[in-house]
């Protein structure tokens, strides 16, 4: 499928666009909004990496809606590309999309969150506003090891 064609197809099928000519005008305002308005005809598998996920992005804002789940959307990006998508991100929330983001890359979470939630093991170890959760000593032994929480002593909350 084109680029065009997968984000049409998510304003076509739950976007409710009430017809085919109204996803392609829904699709082609998210691919402007992506940055991928020169590559609507081009089929979304030639895409390089970053730009494969702009596709899927577009699709997903074309859906409408308020609340947008990116499970690891930096993985495999350099850090033009990450600069790229953190700032597309921070617009998305702008336009009042809430946004849970699962990332592993700390200098991501951290210039983007407002609130983090931290789980290991799936329990739920600490939350809060960022910089009291990255200094959270529970936090810093589940990610960084207990000898380095040790040498590192932050408040246990």
């Amino acid at each position: 499928m084109t680029v065009l064609e997968n984000a049409a197809a998510g304003a076509l099928f739950s976007g409710g666009a009430s017809s085919v000519h109204d996803a392609y005008a829904a699709a082609r305002q998210q691919l402007e909004f992506t940055g991928l308005a020169d590559l609507t005809e081009r089929p979304a598998a030639t895409l390089t990496l970053a730009r494969r996920k702009r596709p899927e992005l577009a699709k997903s804002l074309a859906m409408k809606p308020r609340l947008l789940m990116l499970d690891e959307v930096n993985a495999g990006l350099n850090a033009a590309e990450i600069a790229g998508a953190l700032e597309l991100i921070r617009e998305i929330a702008n336009l009042g999309v809430t946004i849970i983001v699962i990332e592993h890359l700390m200098r991501v979470v951290l210039s983007i969150s407002h609130r983090l939630v931290v789980l290991h093991h799936g329990q739920l170890i600490a939350q809060g506003p960022p910089h009291e959760v990255v200094s959270d000593r529970r936090v810093i032994e589940a990610y960084l090891g207990s000898k380095y929480a040790a040498a590192n002593r932050g408040p246990a909350s």
